[in-house]
């Protein structure tokens, strides 16, 4: 029994304190004629406009084949579906016509009905794509106004993996930074939440 509630002891402890980091390799290609830029604090990402619109628009076809399963079906659903297959249409248009240097934080897009409040900041949809873009290598990275070609990763546990309380298990889980030279200013911030 004691060494039961030793193992655990140990298993808590190093998942306590456990870190982990990696680096992720950035694009060295040469930048392409239209690219849109994406700003948070001291970094600027650049990524082609093309390739956004060519994704908005795979993703409307894929909404627009839900909207006609779900129209006669269930009306609450088929205006979900309209409302954002509507949202990606004008995106992917708007990008069509989007000069080089376009801001990208102006697009709306999200999922669900529309919603005055999710207009103004909810940027989910399209920061979860820059952040793929740039874990893959296809994102140019400007980091106070230099461009550079790798970032650092890094998760660690929240609360410092305090178990002290339901509350600290309910929400125990990993913060997850991807920054340049300081984990503190980061172009990406998440945090996952592992729960019971």
């Amino acid at each position: 029994m004691k060494l039961l509630f030793l193992s655990l002891f140990l298993v808590i402890t190093c998942n306590a304190f456990s870190q982990s980091q990696w680096e992720i390799e950035l694009s060295h290609e040469a930048p392409v004629p239209r690219m849109g830029k994406w700003i948070r604090g001291d970094y600027t990402v650049f990524i082609s406009l093309d390739t956004l619109c060519m994704h908005f628009r795979s993703c409307e076809q894929s909404i627009t084949r839900s909207l006609e399963y779900y129209k006669d079906q269930d009306s609450s659903l088929a205006n979900y579906f309209r409302a954002t297959q509507n949202r990606y249409g004008t995106a992917a248009t708007i990008l069509e016509q989007a000069a080089n240097g376009f801001d990208l934080k102006t697009l709306r897009i999200y999922e669900g009905i529309e919603n005055p409040n999710r207009n103004l900041e909810d940027f989910r949809i399209l920061e979860s794509y820059v952040k793929n873009r740039v874990e893959q290598g296809k994102a140019i990275v400007m980091y106070k106004n230099e461009r550079i070609y790798t970032l650092c990763g890094n998760y660690e546990m929240s609360n410092q993996g305090r178990v002290e309380t339901v509350q600290d298990i309910l929400n125990r889980g990993y913060e997850i930074r991807i920054f340049y030279d300081e984990p503190d200013n980061y172009l990406f911030f998440e945090v996952q939440i592992l729960g019971w």
